[in-house]
C-alpha cells in the first residue's frame, strides 16, 4: 500500500516565510493572497492523494493498448481525468477568458507539478504538455487560432503535444526532414514523421493538438530555416472559418493524416504513450514568424524542462516518505552500542548509521530542490513583470537556473528513489511496495527534453556567457550579499563559510571552464556535467543557509529545528562533494580524449 502525504508544510514556509510571495504577484497584478494559495496547496493535495494516486500502480501494470495506429488507455485514467477537467484542476495558471483559474504560474509551475507527479507521474505529463502548447499558443498564436483552439486546451478538453525528434534527427534538429507546403488560404500542408512524442495519441481527449517543427521550401539551412506550425489530430467541423477565408471541403473532414504507427514499450511510465507520429499533407497553420520555430519551441520545452525537474523532486518525496514509513516498522540486528530495545528481538533500523544516511540524503535534497524550484516558480511570474529591470532580472536568473534544475534535480531524484529502494532491502524491490515504479518512472526524467549531458553544456557553454556574463551577475549579487550580511552572526557560521568557500569555488571554476574552454573546447565539454553539479550544489547550499536563518530564529518548535538540523547534514555530508567535483573539472579533457578508442 502506497502513502503519500502532499508536503503542504513546507511549501507554506517556502512562499510565506523564506520568499514571501504573496506582495510579489499581488504587485504584478493577482488577486491572490494566502487563503487562496493555502485552499489551491491543499485541495490540489488531496485531489491528487484520492484520484490520482490510487490508480497509479494500476496504469504501471495495464499499461495502454495499442491496436491499429489507435490507443486506448485505462478507463479508471480516463475517468481520473475527466474528475479532474471538471474540478478544473488541470487549468490553474490558464486565464479566466479561456476558462483556467487565472492564478500566478509558481503554483502550476512547482506545486501543482510536484504533487501530480508524486501520485501519479504517467498522468501529469498529459496535462502539463497541454498548458504548455497553450502558453506559446496564447503568446505568439494568431488572433484566430487563440479564438478557438485556447479555450479547447486550456480546459483539458483537448490535449497538445511537441513534436520536435526525428528517428535521424535528435538533439541535433537543424537536419530535421519535415516539410510545410503554404498553400493559397494560408494554411500549410505538413508532411514528415516525428518519434518519442509523449501523448501523440491517446484516447484521453476529444483532439489532439500538435505543435510540430518543420521547414518551408527555400528555408534556410539548420535551424535558423525551422517554423512551428499547429497541427490538430482532428480538424474541428465547427470552425467555419479560423482566419482562413477559403476552406475547401476536405479540410472540414475529421481525417487530417495524422496517424500513430508505433508505442514504445518502455521502462517505466507505461501508462504514457511514447509515440511515432505521420503527418501525411496535415493541415496546419503557422504559431510566430516564419524561421522562427526553434525560439518558440524552446520557450515551451524550457518550462517543460522545469517541469521535468519536478518529477524528479516529486518521486524523490513519495518514494522517501514510503521507505521511511517502512523503515519505522522494520527490526533488524542490534544498535552497534548495544541494544536500544532489549526486550524486542531486534532493534529498528533507524539506529543503524547507514540506513539513516540514505533517508537523509533523500530528505534534504529533496527538500533544497523544492526550496530551489520555489525560487525559480516565482521568477517565472516576475519575468512578466512591467518593471524593465525586475523582468530583466527574472529572465537573466530563469536562463541561469533552467539546465540546472532540470539535471540537477533528476540526477538527485534518481539517486534519491534508488536510495530508498535500497533502504527497503528486497522489499523495495518487489512491486506490492511501489518503489521500485518510483525508480522506473524517474529514470526517464534524465533523458527527457534533453539529456542531462546536453543541459550541462547548455550551462557551461553558453548561459553563463550569456549577455557578457549578466545571467551569473545577477546571481552573484544576491549571493555575496547574504553572505556578507549573516558573516558576523555565531550561530550562522557553520552554514555561512562553507557557502562562502563553495561560491568563490564556483567564481573560480567558471573563469576556469571560459579561459579554456574558448581555447580547447574539448575541456569544456569534459568539465561541463561536473560544474553543473557543484552549481546546483551551491544553489541547494544558499536555499539551506538561508532556510537555516529563518529556523534559528524560531527554533523550539519542531518543524524548523528539523530544518536547522537538515542544513547541518546538507553542509557537512552533501556540500562536501564540491572538493572532488572542482578537481575532476581541473583535470582536464585529455584523460578522456586520448584515451583510445580502440581500447574501450
Amino acid at each position: 500500500m502506497v502513502e503519500y502525504n502532499a508536503p503542504i508544510r513546507d511549501y507554506e514556509f517556502l512562499f510565506n516565510e523564506m520568499f514571501d510571495v504573496i506582495p510579489i504577484v499581488q504587485k504584478l497584478g493577482y488577486d491572490f493572497d494566502n487563503d487562496f494559495l493555502s485552499m489551491l496547496t491543499e485541495g490540489w493535495g488531496e485531489h491528487a492523494k484520492e484520484v490520482w494516486l490510487p490508480i497509479n500502480q494500476l496504469g504501471d501494470k495495464k499499461g495502454l493498448d495499442y491496436d491499429d495506429g489507435k490507443i486506448k488507455m485505462p478507463e479508471e485514467f480516463k475517468s481520473a481525468y475527466s474528475e479532474s477537467i471538471e474540478a478544473g484542476w488541470l487549468s490553474t495558471s490558464c486565464k479566466q477568458e479561456h476558462g483556467g483559474m487565472g492564478v500566478p504560474i509558481f503554483f502550476s509551475a512547482v506545486t501543482w507539478a510536484e504533487i501530480g507527479t508524486s501520485t501519479n507521474m504517467a498522468m501529469s505529463v498529459l496535462p502539463a504538455l497541454s498548458i504548455g502548447v497553450y502558453e506559446v499558443l496564447v503568446e505568439h498564436g494568431s488572433k484566430e487560432l487563440i479564438d478557438y483552439f485556447a479555450t479547447n486546451l486550456a480546459t483539458g478538453k483537448w490535449a497538445g503535444t511537441m513534436c520536435l525528434t526525428e528517428p535521424h534527427a535528435g538533439t541535433d534538429l537543424g537536419i530535421i526532414t519535415t516539410k510545410a507546403i503554404p498553400q493559397d488560404d494560408g494554411s500549410y500542408r505538413i508532411t514528415g514523421t516525428k518519434i518519442f512524442i509523449t501523448y501523440g495519441e491517446h484516447d484521453m481527449t476529444e483532439n489532439i493538438i500538435h505543435l510540430v517543427l518543420a521547414k518551408t521550401p527555400g528555408a534556410p539551412e539548420g535551424t535558423k530555416g525551422i517554423s512551428l506550425f499547429l497541427v490538430p489530430k482532428f480538424l474541428p467541423s465547427d470552425w467555419v472559418s479560423g482566419g482562413v477565408k477559403d476552406l475547401s471541403e476536405n479540410l472540414m473532414s475529421d481525417d487530417n493524416g495524422v496517424t500513430c504507427s508505433g508505442s514504445e514499450e518502455k521502462m517505466g511510465i507505461h501508462a504514457s504513450p511514447t509515440c511515432v507520429m505521420n503527418f501525411d499533407e496535415s493541415i496546419g497553420w503557422r504559431v510566430g514568424d516564419l524561421h522562427n520555430g526553434m525560439p518558440l519551441m524552446f520557450q515551451m520545452m524550457n518550462r517543460e524542462r522545469l517541469a521535468t525537474g519536478m518529477m524528479g523532486i516529486g518521486l524523490a518525496e513519495i518514494a522517501y516518505q514510503n521507505s521511511l514509513a517502512w523503515a519505522k516498522e522494520r527490526r533488524q540486528g542490534r544498535d552497534l552500542k548495544g541494544p536500544q530495545e532489549p526486550n524486542e528481538s531486534a532493534d529498528n533500523i533507524l539506529v543503524h548509521p547507514d540506513v539513516r544516511r540514505m533517508l537523509l540524503e533523500a530528505k534534504v535534497n529533496t527538500e533544497g530542490s523544492r526550496a530551489l524550484a520555489a525560487w525559480t516558480g516565482i521568477l517565472l511570474d516576475q519575468m512578466h513583470s512591467e518593471d524593465i529591470e525586475e523582468a530583466e532580472m527574472a529572465e537573466a536568473l530563469v536562463a541561469l537556473f533552467t539546465p540546472i534544475v532540470k539535471a540537477h534535480f533528476t540526477d538527485l531524484g534518481c539517486e534519491s528513489v534508488n536510495t530508498c529502494m535500497q533502504v527497503m532491502g528486497g522489499a523495495g524491490y518487489c512491486t506490492e511496495y511501489g518503489v521500485e515504479q518510483f525508480y522506473r518512472d524517474v529514470r526517464i526524467s534524465k533523458i527527457w527534453e534533453g539529456t542531462n549531458g546536453i543541459q550541462a553544456l547548455d550551462l557551461a557553454g553558453r548561459k553563463i556567457t550569456h549577455n557578457m556574463g549578466k545571467n551569473l551577475r545577477y546571481l552573484m549579487w544576491p549571493l555575496t550579499e547574504f553572505i556578507e550580511n549573516n558573516r558576523t552572526i555565531p550561530e550562522m557560521e557553520e552554514f555561512n563559510k562553507p557557502l562562502h568557500q563553495g561560491v568563490r569555488g564556483l567564481q573560480q571554476l567558471t573563469l576556469l571552464m571560459i579561459a579554456e574552454g574558448q581555447a580547447n573546447p574539448h575541456f569544456l565539454a569534459a568539465g561541463a556535467t561536473d560544474y553543473c553539479r557543484y552549481f546546483g550544489n551551491v544553489l541547494l547550499g544558499y536555499m539551506w543557509a538561508k532556510m537555516a536563518k529563518i529556523s534559528l530564529e524560531k527554533s523550539g518548535d519542531p518543524f524548523y529545528d528539523a530544518k536547522i538540523a537538515s542544513a547541518r547534514y546538507f553542509f557537512k555530508r552533501i556540500f562536501p562533494e564540491t572538493a572532488g567535483l572542482a578537481a575532476r573539472i581541473q583535470s582536464g579533457y585529455k584523460n578522456l580524449m586520448d584515451y583510445p578508442v580502440e581500447m574501450m
